[in-house]
């Protein structure tokens, strides 16, 4: 068991994806890194999530879904909980929002994506300092 096994049972990241599978799959990755893992299925149910559980490290969420979409999500994010980190993932780059944020590759994981390379990503994000989201267009 190396180091960064036991401090990632400190950490939780949260999951919002409106694709139930993909959210599963996601989540069982994360755990098998040692991360504790919370799910929603839309910025919406996550901001309901974020108020009830308070030490929530980095969210992780798509870009395009229903009723909230990840840009909307991350501008009430940074309003209620600044510290908290944000890696946005899509497969679908024709948005706008999903143009912009794949400029800024710290906080881009593009879809489909391996655990190996969602795992570094976490990794990164956790481990940098967190300047906040960069400013993007739609915020």
């Amino acid at each position: 068991m190396g180091m960064s096994d036991a401090t990632n049972q400190e950490r939780t990241i949260l999951v919002v994806e409106d694709a139930e599978p993909i959210r599963k799959l996601v989540c069982t990755m994360l755990s098998h890194d040692g991360y504790q893992c919370l799910e929603a299925g839309n910025g919406t149910e996550a901001l309901q999530v974020v108020e009830r559980a308070p030490d929530i490290h980095l969210v992780l969420t798509d870009v395009v879904m229903p009723q909230m979409g990840g840009a909307e999500l991350a501008r009430h994010l940074s309003i209620l909980r600044p510290d908290v980190r944000i890696i946005f993932m899509s497969g679908y780059t024709e948005d706008p929002m999903v143009r912009h944020v794949e400029q800024i590759p710290a906080i881009f994981l593009p879809k489909p994506f391996t655990a190996a390379t969602l795992s570094t990503k976490v990794r990164m994000a956790l481990e940098r300092p967190w300047q906040g989201l960069p400013q993007t267009p739609l915020t």
